[in-house]
This record gives structure tokens, sequence and C-alpha cells, in this order.
């Protein structure tokens, strides 16, 4: 392949060209044009390939990992759908046995209860006949114990209780039994005379049904216990079906209920598997196409660049021979005038060429200017200096139409890659913002809350510390308030006291005052006195009685005290008592509203500490949630961030090939067709159509 290439540049170097230079020098500096374009394109392929492959290692990574999770994901609803429906059956079996008990039981007391009605009409019938033959001898005993003696002899009156309904059956036989023993089938000896009544012999017939009538008596007793014992049987029996029904029945409600949320639950989860399932069979499906595509595309960017190292090695050669003095040295001595008479010669042996190839240049060249091609001008120019344009150049752009439709085709893959990545990573870039979006919200929402919670927690702290230093400062003032009360109390008491006891002083005084004899002390003792001969004895030793004496004569009026002012004074001292009575009642009654008040006031200030305390508390909570909701929100804000920093960035990526190519898809293909449509009559002007 390579030699073929040499050999046919070396003939497009000796033909195509001619002008001042050498023909030689030009096809050289064409050649090294081309290799430097040829390297370039190399280049630029492997920048191209390597964000392909880059995308390529990206795209299955992360599509490895999100088959990886929807499989675990998968396998847990499975697991979790498989015991959903494991506890639905267990709970579906347990209700259906819950309802076999209640059907069953329900059947037991509805039984019970018919063959307690049963029972009960059989006691009952039991008991009326053991009253009745109870009250019926009763009536007999009454009746036999009544008879006197002048009356018929007591076996004919016993004969007519045999008779009729006054005894019952049972006991009617007895008695006839006992009259056969004593008095023969008929009850009377043929021929005897009819006994007076004091050969009345009824003991033995009293005593007979005194026995009957205890003995059924007895058995009524029994009668009515055992109609006792079988009812309290039967109430503890219903008792106990009744009570397994109301607990087979609310277990069958809360069985129920667990049973319809996780049904509810299942059948979210089926939900979710089956979308889980189709979104993981479509990651399979596209990391499937994604490989193959990346390998296919990996091995013909390999052979491209073999191509194009081959290429470039090609045109180097073909420059270092053409340098060598072989052809060089040699072409500069003998070639141009060879090469231009050649050329002229060629050009002679065709009339239509040149005019075909002008028409052809001037075509390319506008169609290369209106559709901004540089292809389409580099071979206007190509074509304009080549003398051989039926062969080299109709290749050339056989090969230009066949790369523009390889670009279509590529662009058109490119187009559809790009179409879905954007779609996708739009729908990411829009659903990873809703939620930082939400996460932020709710953020501010519990910043909110700890803000809130945590002014009023300080406010009730404050109005706590107010509301105890008030309990505090009530409590110290009552008790002053208390000591000074009783203080009081006790010096109203005291002076109550002390009023009572000058009060009786004076009493006492005045009392015996208004009685006593006055006595004024004389203005000179009386002759003959005790004092007047102490007087006139000047050797008189010892004391002298001056008082008054009984029968003495009185001086002056008689002296009873001071009787008008102490009624005053007695009047003050009853209102002062009265003044300390009320101030003691005022104390008491002051102390005692006090009291009250004090524990009111105490009785609502707890009760507004246990409030504010249980709100304080409930706040602390709150806050303690809000910022445990808080932390995990911004956990998960801080990782969706990153997560739509990196659907961003592949965002950014995706712009160089698919959003910032500077003209839209629609264009490129319109410009690109025309290109190919200016290359196709550009063949056929050459071909002479």
């Amino acid at each position: 392949m390579t030699s073929h290439r040499l050999t046919s540049l070396c003939v497009f170097a000796v033909l195509g060209f001619s002008g001042a230079i050498s023909g030689t020098q030009k096809v050289i500096q064409l050649l090294g044009d081309m290799q430097v374009k040829a390297k370039e394109g190399k280049n630029a392929e492997q920048v191209e390939f390597s964000k392909f492959n880059q995308f390529c290692e990206n795209k299955k990574g992360s599509t490895g990992r999100e088959i990886k999770k929807g499989a675990e994901l998968m396998e847990s609803l499975a697991a979790d759908i498989g015991k959903l429906e494991s506890d639905i059956k267990e709970l579906g079996e347990k209700i259906d046995a819950l309802h076999n008990d209640v059907a069953t039981d329900t059947a037991a007391l509805k039984d019970a209860k018919a063959q307690r009605a049963k029972d009960h009409a059989s006691y009952s019938d039991e008991i009326q006949d053991f009253s009745e033959s109870v009250d019926a001898l009763e009536r007999a005993i009454n009746t036999m114990k009544k008879r006197s003696a002048d009356k018929t002899q007591a076996a004919s009156a016993l004969l007519q209780l045999t008779t009729g309904n006054a005894l019952p059956e049972k006991a009617q036989r007895t008695v006839s039994a006992f009259l056969e023993m004593t008095t023969g089938e008929t009850g009377m000896l043929p021929g005897a005379p009819e006994a007076n009544a004091y050969e009345f012999q009824s003991g033995g017939i009293v005593e007979l049904l005194e026995k009957l009538h205890d003995e059924f008596s007895t058995k009524k007793t029994e009668a009515e216990k055992e109609e006792m014992n079988s009812r309290h049987a039967h109430e503890m029996v219903s008792q106990d079906l009744s009570d397994s029904i109301e607990n087979a029945e609310s277990d069958i409600a809360t069985k129920t209920g667990i049973k319809q949320d996780k049904i509810q639950t299942n059948a979210e989860k089926k939900k979710l598997l089956g979308v889980t399932t189709a979104d993981h069979d479509e990651d399979v499906k596209y990391l499937s196409k994604l490989t193959a595509e990346c390998f296919q595309k990996s091995e013909s960017f390999k052979e491209k660049q073999d191509l194009r190292t081959e290429e470039i090695e090609a045109i180097g050669k073909a420059i270092e021979i053409l340098k060598s003095p072989d052809v060089l040295g040699n072409a500069e001595t003998h070639l141009p005038s060879l090469v231009q008479k050649n050329s002229f010669a060629q050009l002679r042996t065709s009339q239509e060429a040149p005019n075909l190839r002008e028409a052809a240049v001037r075509f390319l060249r506008s169609a290369g200017l209106r559709l901004h091609s540089q292809q389409l001008s580099m071979i206007a120019q190509k074509m304009s200096v080549t003398s051989d344009p039926f062969v080299k150049v109709k290749k050339m752009i056989d090969a230009m139409i066949t790369k523009l439709l390889e670009e279509t085709n590529q662009e058109s893959e490119q187009k559809g890659f790009c179409d879905k990545e954007l779609g996708t990573n739009k729908k990411t870039r829009t659903k990873l913002q809703m939620n930082i979006d939400g996460l932020t919200a709710k953020i501010d929402e519990n910043d909110a809350i700890i803000t809130s919670t945590t002014q009023r927690v300080a406010e009730l702290g404050k109005e706590l510390a107010d509301l105890r230093g008030h309990m505090k400062e009530s409590t110290e003032l009552r008790a002053e308030e208390k000591a000074k009360n009783a203080a009081t109390v006790k010096d109203a008491q005291s002076a109550l006291t002390a009023i009572e006891a000058a009060t009786a002083v004076l009493k006492d005084f005045y009392a015996k005052a208004s009685s006593a004899t006055a006595f004024l002390q004389a203005e000179r003792p009386t002759m003959g006195s005790a004092e007047w001969n102490a007087l006139a004895n000047p050797n008189f030793k010892g004391t002298v009685d001056k008082g008054h004496k009984e029968g003495m004569q009185t001086f002056g009026k008689t002296y009873t005290g001071q009787q008008d002012e102490a009624g005053g004074v007695f009047a003050m001292l009853e209102v002062i008592a009265s003044d300390f009575s009320t101030l003691e009642a005022d104390t008491n009654s002051a102390e005692a509203s006090a009291e009250g008040s004090y524990k009111d006031d105490m009785a609502e200030s707890k009760k507004l500490v246990a409030v504010k305390e249980k709100e304080s508390e409930m706040l602390t909570n709150d806050k303690a949630t809000a910022n445990s909701e808080k932390a995990a929100d911004t956990k998960d804000l801080k990782a969706t961030q990153d997560q739509l920093l990196a659907a961003e960035r592949y965002y950014d990526k995706l712009k160089p090939t698919c959003v910032d190519t500077g003209i839209s898809y629609a264009d490129r293909v319109k410009a690109r067709e025309e290109e190919i449509q200016s290359l196709k009559e550009a063949l056929n002007i050459l071909s002479g159509q």
C-alpha cells in the first residue's frame, strides 16, 4: 500500500505542476503542507477520541454502578415482597382461624343458652312439684291435727286425702300403702262399729305425713340448689365464651388492619420493583450498546491512527526521495523545460479539458465561498494547478463526498447520543435542583423552629425564674407577716390579760371601799387614848396603834374611794379591752385570709411552673429533633449538591460537542448536503455532463 501511494504521489508531482519555480519544489512544498495537515488531523483526532474515551469510561462506570444498585434494590424488594406475602398469608390463616373460633364459640354459646333454658324449665317444674307437695302435706298435717274427739275416725279422713288432688301422686301412694298395712284393702273392718273420737289414733299418720313433708322439703331445697348451681355454671361458661368471642373479634380487627397495611406496602413495593426492573433492564441494554459502540469506535480510531501514521510516513519518505540529489538536483537541471513541454503538449491533447477544469474551478471556488467550505476551496486550488483533473481530482471529489457522507452518519449518531445524554442530564439536574430546593426549605424550616424554640425556651427560663423568685419572695413575706400577726395577737392577748387584772384589782378595791369605815387621822389625840397616854408619858416604850379601831368615833364624812371617777375608768378599760379584742379578731381574720391567699397563689404558681417546665421540655425535644433533622438534611443537601455539581460538570463536557458548536444541527446538515451537491455538480462538470 505504501509503495503504491508513493508511486501515485510521484506521478502526481511529475505531472501536476508548472510555473516560475520548479515542479519538484512545488510538489515538495505541497507534500510538506499535506504532512503538517495530516499530523494536525491525527493530533486533533487523538484529542477528540480522548474525550470520547473518557466519556465511555465515565458512562460505563456510572451505568455499571446503577445496574449494581438496581440489582441490589431488586433483590431487597423481592425479599421484602416475599416476606410480606408470607406475612399476609399467615395473617389470613390466623384471621380465618379466629373467624372459625368465633363461629364455634357463638354456636357453643347458643347451645349453652338453649340447654340452660331446658334445664331451667326442668328444674322449675320439679321445684313446683315439690312446692305443691310440701304445701299439700302441710295442709294435710294441719287437718289431721285439728281432728276432735266427736269426729269420725282419722283413717276415714286420711282416705279422703288419697283421693283427688290434695296430695301428689307419690304422697298418695305412700298414704295408701300405710292404710293398707293398718286396715286392709277396704280401709275398714267388716261389721266393725265406728270408733268415737276418744279412740282417735292418727299419731302414726301424722308422723308419716311429717316425715314426707321433711323429705319433700329437703328435695325441694336440693332442687333449688341444683337450679342455682346450673345457673351459675351457665353464667361462667357464657362469660368465658363471650370473652373468647370478644377477644377473637378484637384480634380479627387488629390483624385485619395489619394485613391491609402489609397488602398496601406489598403493592407499593411491587410497583417499585417493576419500575426498578424496567430501569435495570434499560441500563443493561444501554451498557451493552455503549460497550459495543465504544469498542467499535476504539478499533476504528486505532485503524485511522495507523492509516494516518502510514500516510505521514509515506509523505515523509516521498519528501525525502524528492529532496535527494537524484531527484531534486536532476529535476532542476533537466526537467523544467521538459515539464513545460510535456504539460503544454498534454494540454493540447484535449481541447475540452482546460474549459472543463476552469469551469469546475470557478464552480468549486464559488461554492466554497458560499458554503464557507475550506475543503471545496482547497480542491479548487488543486484543480487550478493540476493538469490531470479527470483522474486525481475526481478521486479527491469522490473521497470528499464519501468523507462527508460518513460525517453525516457520524453526526447523526452523535446527535442521537447528544439528545439522549442532554435530556437525561437535564432531568437529573432538574430533579437534583428540586431536591436541593426541598432540602433547603426543610433546613430553613428547622432553622426557624430552632430559633423560635431557643427564644421561647429562654423566655420560659426567665418566666420560671421570675415565678420561683415570686414564690420565694411571697414565702418570705408570708413568714414575716405571719410572725408579725402572731406577735400582734400575743400582744393583744397580753393586754387583755393585763386589763382584766387591773380591772379586777380596781373592782375589788372599790367594792371593799364602798362598804368600809372611813377614817381620817384626828388633829390631836383623844384624852384617854393610848396615843394620848403615850404622849403624856415620856417614858412610854413600845408602839402605838394610831389606826382606826372598831367602835372608835369616825372623823368627818365616810370615805368610800373615788367611785365616780372609777366608773369612768372602768368604762375606758372596757373600751380599751374591746379594742384589743377587736385587734385580736381582726388580726386572726387577716392572718387566715392572708394564709388562704398565699396558698392559692402558691398553688397557681406551682401549676404555672409545671406547665412552663413541661412546655420547655417539649420545646427542647422539638429543638433536638429539629437539630437532628437539620443535620441529616444538611448531609443530604451536601451529597445532592455534589451530585448536581457532577451532573453540571458532565453537562460542561457535553457542551463543546452537543451545544456550543456555533451552528445548529439542522444548519450543519443543510450545509453538508449543499457541499455534497456542489461536489457532485463539480464531478458532472468534469465529466462533461
